[in-house]
């Protein structure tokens, strides 16, 4: 296996995790700031984003591109969070209501989501060769 690719394994190995951290302490937060039926369906959100994140990141430690599925599984949950993140800030959902709050805990865990998507799409292009390399 190349080291690039060895590199870019453990760069979204450590984005997986570090978002399933971020969205445990923001479910924390989330969870002491108030008790109301939005804020607790915003915990959900976010404890259920976390506990997603964290076998995901496992699963890629112990994978080593064996299977693309764990990749392929995080770009999809990155890229529904992130589409969640812009309906929740443009659409007044039920319950919830529109969102105006952008924090820098927004803007992190955006970032580390779309580069998450990124090296996902990288990894999987590379793949077939990848696998081949492995095998020899």
């Amino acid at each position: 296996m190349k080291k690039s690719t060895q590199q870019f394994i453990m760069i979204i190995v450590i984005l997986v995790l570090g978002n399933s951290g971020i969205y445990f302490v923001t479910a924390y937060s989330q969870m002491q700031e108030s008790s109301d039926v939005p804020s607790q369906i915003q915990t959900m959100l976010f404890a259920t984003a976390a506990i997603v994140y964290l076998p995901l990141g496992i699963w890629m430690i112990k994978n080593n591109l064996h299977s693309r599925a764990p990749y392929v599984i995080a770009s999809l949950v990155s890229l529904a969070l992130i589409g969640l993140y812009a309906v929740s800030r443009t659409v007044s959902l039920p319950l919830v209501g529109i969102q105006e709050d952008v924090g820098i805990v927004d803007i992190l865990a955006k970032i580390t989501q779309g580069s998450i998507i990124v090296i996902s799409l990288l990894l999987l292009r590379n793949w077939k060769n990848a696998k081949i390399a492995i095998s020899q």
